[in-house]
């Protein structure tokens, strides 16, 4: 369509701009009684038309901007554990409760305005933290990674253009759990385990997948390959970013397992509430404790151990730390990134090399429970 030139037209005490949208739609807006702001108006719906853009989406984007950033943290907690908090376990909704009391006594995070919130406020207060209560690395951590979920959720709900804490690198944690489970644990846990449950812990050890990925896995997110036993799953990450991830034959058994004869709905389901869990802590936590198992700092395991289960089986097949860094998430090797190249979906053939629990079982006769819903 041929550009046509925005006009100013004055109605009475006011100015309107006449104009053609991108659809070829003739526009009129009213633009207050200032002939100069009108002049300065017309200039930039000249500017965003000549781009090809819709002037009143444009000042609407603005608005919306504008407002959003009015949004203190104090202001966007309830919302954000209404909205999020909510489908979570009862321990994570306490720990964004606590993280949130400790937040609040710095008034320059929790009054700011959540699109204003800068990374050097964020770790100025980690500092003081820090030297006023004596406190760990590991402890402020969590303060700033509970921060930067919740602008990555008000990225996720439209809220904000882009999360301000992105990129903000944690302190390093001189506490490193070192963690290593045998094959013959990980059966007997998910030996221990109601089947539903079952699944979810060896999925988890075949993909590296965080949790709440696992719980919040939808029919609609996952594609099986016609051909090869193998697929690809598509994941919100930290950030609120989506990523394609592969999916080995493994984890695909699982899956398809789970699955069974549905075709809509959550991957991993309750069968108590027929949807998907909340939480699976206390279950899988009363069972490591029954098998007594600890990892090498003395600590029981943990759910998220089981992405270092996943890490430390494939390293040891010969999977290069590069490659686990794609398949686990992970952005900040920027050292490694000057050197090395690795597309993602390229490292899904590391993934036959994932031990599969059910045929090593099979084969070494390690006792895996052999239940229909199971096999």
């Amino acid at each position: 369509m041929k550009f046509k030139p925005v006009k100013i037209i004055n109605r009475g005490n006011s100015y309107q701009l006449y104009y053609y949208n991108p659809r070829g739609e003739r526009r009129r807006i009213s633009v207050g009684n200032d002939h100069q702001q009108a002049q300065r108006l017309a200039l930039r719906f000249t500017d965003w038309l000549m781009e090809g853009k819709d002037p009143e989406r444009e000042v609407n984007n603005a608005q919306h901007s504008e407002q959003s950033k009015a949004i203190t943290i104090s202001d966007f907690f309830p919302t954000f554990i209404e909205r999020h908090g909510t489908i979570r376990s009862k321990k994570m909704q306490l720990s964004y409760q606590n993280s949130f009391k400790n937040i609040c006594r710095c008034p320059l995070i929790v009054d700011a305005e959540i699109g204003s919130l800068s990374k050097s406020f964020v770790l100025d207060y980690m500092h003081e933290r820090m030297k006023m209560d004596g406190v760990k690395a590991a402890t402020v951590n969590k303060d700033a990674a509970f921060l930067k979920c919740m602008l990555s959720k008000a990225v996720e709900w439209d809220i904000l253009d882009h999360n301000p804490l992105q990129g903000l690198k944690l302190f390093k944690d001189d506490g490193k759990r070192d963690v290593y489970l045998s094959h013959q644990q990980a059966i007997s846990i998910i030996n221990e385990l109601p089947v539903s449950l079952a699944n979810i812990v060896e999925f988890a050890i075949y993909t590296g997948f965080r949790k709440e990925n696992i719980l919040s896995l939808l029919f609609e997110s996952v594609r099986f390959h016609d051909l090869t036993p193998t697929g690809e799953v598509d994941l919100i990450v930290k950030g609120g970013n989506r990523e394609l991830f592969p999916l080995g034959p493994a984890a695909i058994e699982v899956l398809k397992r789970a699955i069974g004869d549905r075709v809509e709905g959550y991957i991993f389901i309750n069968p108590e509430t027929n949807t998907r869990y909340v939480s699976i802590h206390k279950t899988f936590d009363r069972v490591v404790r029954r098998l007594g198992i600890i990892i090498n700092n003395g600590t029981k395991l943990r759910i998220h151990d089981l992405r270092h289960v996943f890490a430390t089986w494939l390293h040891r097949e010969g999977v290069s730390l590069d490659e686990l860094r794609f398949l686990l998430g992970h952005k900040d090797r920027a050292t490694t990134d000057r050197y090395t190249s690795v597309d993602r979906l390229e490292t899904g053939k590391v993934l036959n090399m994932m031990p599969n629990l059910r045929e090593l079982s099979s084969k070494k006769n390690l006792g895996l429970k052999k239940d229909k819903a199971l096999l």
